[in-house]
Order: C-alpha cells, then sequence, then structure tokens
C-alpha cells in the first residue's frame, strides 16, 4: 500500500502543476513586460505545466519574480507554478514556502489550496492536505476530481478508508478516463460487489 502512496503523491504533483498552469489567465501576464521577463514567465509556467526540466524553470520562475512591476495575482500566480515545480521536484519545504507567499497575496484561489493539498501529502501533513483539498472545492476548482484525489489520499494516510474510498469514487466519477483516478476505489476490498 504505502508503494502506491508514493505513487500516487509523486502523479499529484505533476497533475496539480497542471491545473495551475492550465488555469492561469493569458491576460495577466500579457502587460508590457521586458522580453526576458515575459520569456522567464512563459518558461515558468509551461514547465509547471509539463512538469519537465523543473530546475531551469525554478530559475525563470525567480527571474520573474524579481521583476517589481509584477500584481498580486501575477505574483501569486508564479509563486504557484513555483510551489508545483517544487512539488514535483519532491521539495515540499519550498513548495510550501512558495503556497504560503501565494496566499498572503491571494487566499480565494481555488488552485491555491490544491497545490497546497499536494505539498501537505509531501510532507506529511495529512489533515491540513484533507481541508486544503476541500477549501478547494469550496472555493469551485474546477475540474475538481484533482481535490478529491488529493483528499483521498489524506484521508487514506489518515486511515479513514471509507471516506477515502468514497472520495477515491467521487474522483473516478468526475474523470472516468483517467485510469489512474479509476484504479484508487477497486483497492478497498470491502468496498467491492
Amino acid at each position: 500500500m504505502n508503494a502506491l502512496i508514493a505513487h500516487t503523491r509523486r502523479q499529484i504533483a505533476c497533475l496539480a502543476g497542471l491545473v495551475i498552469a492550465v488555469t492561469s489567465s493569458a491576460g495577466a501576464f500579457a502587460q508590457e513586460r521586458a522580453p526576458a521577463v515575459r520569456s522567464a514567465i512563459s518558461e515558468c509556467e509551461a514547465a509547471a505545466l509539463s512538469g519537465t526540466d523543473a530546475a531551469r524553470a525554478l530559475g525563470a520562475c525567480d527571474f520573474a519574480l524579481r521583476d517589481s512591476s509584477l500584481g498580486d495575482e501575477e505574483r501569486a500566480r508564479l509563486h504557484l507554478n513555483r510551489a508545483a515545480l517544487s512539488a514535483a521536484r519532491g521539495d515540499g519545504r519550498n513548495a510550501m514556502t512558495d503556497l504560503n507567499a501565494a496566499r498572503a497575496l491571494l487566499d480565494d484561489l481555488p488552485q491555491l489550496h490544491l497545490t497546497l493539498s499536494a505539498a501537505q501529502i509531501r510532507i506529511g501533513d495529512f489533515n491540513g492536505a484533507q481541508a486544503s483539498a476541500r477549501r478547494a472545492l469550496e472555493l469551485g476548482l474546477e475540474p475538481s476530481h484533482l481535490a478529491h484525489f488529493n483528499r483521498a489520499i489524506a484521508l487514506e494516510r489518515l486511515g479513514r478508508y471509507d471516506d477515502a474510498y468514497e472520495a477515491y469514487r467521487e474522483a473516478a466519477r468526475l474523470a472516468p478516463d483517467n485510469t489512474l483516478l479509476a484504479a484508487q476505489p477497486r483497492r478497498f476490498a470491502r468496498h467491492q460487489p
């Protein structure tokens, strides 16, 4: 069971980055910027989306964050993308630092709470992870299957297997083509017909 949890934790960090990058509004970064800053913002976002070349992308995120003309939402989204990259590398501590910075700027962003739940899973804060995933759902996260999945992982790690099963089932129902999500409820033998 622990091997599968480690695998699902790696998967969710990548999935969380995807949600963040996909939901970033392109218009937010469209302001007049130096070409190097625009390029750094794009690289940071693209790497969070794809989960590749995280070390270089983290540098791009750092460079973009030094631009003093960033608005709060832009800065928060850069911190979110950087947090997703850190979480994908297994660096929960730096992911949490970025998430706290984003939270101070823009706490009502559902993607923030989704990524926060992934980072909390990484560092072993399962109570916090399930609460953050629930908060992402309350704020209207779309697509919502990732929040249900994070919540299920946290609940399973807390030993709340019936609740975890229900959260896994909901995640699988919302994303029927996702084989990783579809496999999770089947692991709960007691709930099978």
